[in-house]
């Protein structure tokens, strides 16, 4: 048994009581270790590793109670989220602006530190920064009041958003239950044009009006971010984020924004002459924003001679992960997955894995949680319930959520995008398990935001790996693998409808950064701002609806992504010159990087460092210069 499953949570006891309970005594726990700190002389043995290990100890134990606020969800959860809001944001507040705590950091930073300490005392002094340490006692009640808003409101959309993904839309006598995006995957199969335009219109009203309006929460939530970041000496929200981030200024992050959009857009226009011939031919007079993935799926199935209902046979759900996910791992990063049919998590449909490295030593436990249901929150996740580090042996319990349509029985089907998540999503949970640091605090995915999604998004290439795909991709009844050409025609899809897909992600990360870069009125009309600010941009467009939009965009209007949505094409810059890397400069014979070698060198270089140094450090020492946007062009075919 390894020592990290002592703690796995049972879940079959967590109720919302149960939780309350824990959040409420956990809170008490950690301000009163923190309180006796107060005290501690100033060193790294008195008072440093043991303000790390309170740190630790409170996340282990509201991990959970999180974990099931997002992963189950309903009344009850959802009651006990609005009652945390408060208590958790006077304790930030109470830490943030703890001047005994703060003057040990400083004095810390004096000292002659080791390099990994000295760095986590200088990113926590950053972070008193930024929580108000440096504002008066009117200032300081501004900032609380302001983040309880912050808080209450993040809390109040995450939660009516859920309410959306759970409540069917009925379309031409169907039901459908929405993908919390834009573009709804059913459009790509859906042969009625007016049943696909009817879709789409409904997934793009989302918020506007009944019983889900969002908008309030919008702009109110916008206005609050760019208030209290005046507070602290700020012009806007969005300066404050890139305080902690990768990218240097809001200018940087347009340029990066625009300059991929602009190439994108260009693109999508070849693409719109194209599927809008094939849709009078078709007998349609005009072609629109619901037609686009009909006719491109049509098109792939023209071009590449590859359509996702012939593709499914071959990708069912475990078999794609266990011999897929895992077994990529296995042989870039020498990890094994054990199948622990003994542990169990808090939904039957789940799995849990004991995670191993290539001596046999437990990394931890692993848990997959991969199908939608009411109440829980959309889209997909990873989320660290204990993240390893020196004093857990660094052993870790690690989950990754999705949102797949469940089955009543036999196999789970997956398109391959949905490949894709489970590739992403565990390579998130590599950067948890293969982390080797000595601060809880700066341990797995605790870097900036422009950075964590470097592993994850790198972890995508190995689904089309030849011996990766050959190894996962056999017919759920025969066990055959798939046939080369049709393996041929999904390394060539790589690239297909990137335009499409660049442009509806940069308009959405455009407005993100419009929202808390402009000074927004109490009575801003959304639909108008977000017109005005995808025209600015140069990405309106009829045809290409934003990813999300401002009224079910979680990523912007909860707790995360705010100001960050950009991150995701930042760390795309990263990841192209990784994908390269491996190809060319790790490659042996012909691997394309798959390979132990391979592994262990990133995993050297970044996988292992968390933040325990600058992220920049860690990706020259592999890559040896700077990543730019012409590497996302040429990843994404543009």
């Amino acid at each position: 048994m390894s020592k990290i499953e002592k703690v796995l949570p049972d879940f079959s006891k967590y109720n919302a009581a149960e939780c309350e309970r824990v959040a409420f005594e956990a809170i008490d726990t950690y301000r009163a270790t923190i309180t006796a700190l107060e005290e501690a002389p100033a060193s790294i043995e008195d008072f440093l590793n043991p303000f790390d290990e309170a740190e630790f100890e409170f996340d282990c134990a509201i991990g959970p109670v999180y974990t099931l606020i997002s992963a189950v969800g309903g009344p009850d959860f959802d009651a006990l989220e609005e009652k945390l809001d408060e208590p958790l944001t006077k304790l930030q507040t109470w830490m943030m602006t703890n001047e005994a705590l703060y003057a040990k950091f400083v004095e810390l930073s004096k000292q002659n530190l080791d390099e990994e300490s000295a760095y986590m005392v200088s990113e926590q002094i950053k972070e008193f920064r930024l929580g108000g340490i440096d504002l008066d006692a009117n200032g300081r009640k501004a900032l609380e009041e302001a983040d309880l808003k912050i808080s209450q409101l993040a809390t109040r959309y995450g939660q009516i958003v859920s309410k959306m993904l759970a409540t069917p839309v009925n379309v031409a006598g169907r039901e459908y239950t929405l993908n919390n995006f834009t573009n709804q995957l059913a459009l790509a199969q859906l042969d009625d044009p007016t049943a696909r335009a009817q879709l789409l219109a409904k997934s793009m009203e989302r918020g506007f009006g009944g019983e889900f309006d969002t908008r309030g929460i919008v702009t109110e939530m916008a206005r609050q971010r760019n208030a209290r970041a005046k507070l602290l000496g700020f012009n806007n929200h969005a300066e404050v984020v890139l305080e902690t981030e990768m990218a240097p200024s809001t200018n940087a992050v347009y340029q990066l924004l625009s300059d991929v959009s602009k190439a994108a857009v260009q693109a999508s226009k070849g693409d719109e002459e194209e599927l809008t011939r094939r849709a009078q031919a078709d007998g349609l007079e005009r072609f629109t924003a619901s037609d686009w993935l009909y006719y491109q799926e049509k098109q792939k199935a023209d071009v590449l001679g590859l359509s996702s209902q012939a593709l499914k046979p071959y990708l069912e759900m475990w078999n794609v992960l266990e011999n897929g996910v895992f077994f990529a791992a296995n042989k870039i990063y020498g990890v094994s997955a054990k199948r622990r049919a003994d542990l169990s998590g808090w939904d039957p449909s789940m799995r849990v894995y004991e995670i191993e490295d290539e001596a046999g030593k437990s990394l931890g436990i692993f848990l997959i949680d991969p199908f939608t249901r009411a109440g829980k929150s959309g889209g997909a996740w990873m989320d660290s319930l204990v993240q390893g580090y020196l004093a857990t042996d660094y052993e870790s319990i690690i989950i990754n959520c999705a949102n797949f349509e469940p089955v009543e029985d036999g196999p789970k089907f997956l398109v391959w995008d949905e490949v894709e998540t489970l590739f992403h999503e565990f390579g998130h949970a590599l950067h948890g398990f293969l982390s080797k640091t000595r601060y809880a605090s700066t341990a797995g995915t605790a870097v900036p935001r422009d950075f964590v999604e470097l592993p994850s998004q790198l972890n995508e290439m190995w689904a089309y790996n030849p011996t990766v795909i050959e190894n996962f991709a056999r017919h759920f009844e025969t066990g055959e693998v798939m046939p080369e050409q049709m393996r041929a025609q999904l390394r060539d899809s790589k690239t297909f409808g990137q335009a499409h897909a660049t442009v509806e992600f940069c308009a959405s990360a455009l407005l993100d950064q419009a929202w808390y870069s402009s000074e927004i009125s109490e009575d801003e009309d959304v639909a108008q701002f977000e017109a005005e600010a995808l025209e600015k941009a140069g990405v309106a467009s009829d045809l290409i609806p934003p990813r999300y939009r401002s009224t079910y965009f979680p990523h912007a209007f909860t707790v995360g992504y705010d100001a960050g949505y950009y991150s995701y094409m930042w760390a795309e810059a990263l990841v192209a010159e990784c994908e390269n890397w491996f190809r060319t400069v790790a490659a042996i014979d012909g691997d394309g990087g798959l390979n132990r070698q391979a592994g262990r060198q990133i995993t050297d270089a970044i996988l292992s460092r968390g933040s325990s140094r600058d992220p920049r450090e860690s990706f020259w020492e592999l890559i040896g210069h700077e990543a730019s946007a012409k590497a996302i062009l040429s990843r994404r075919g543009l």
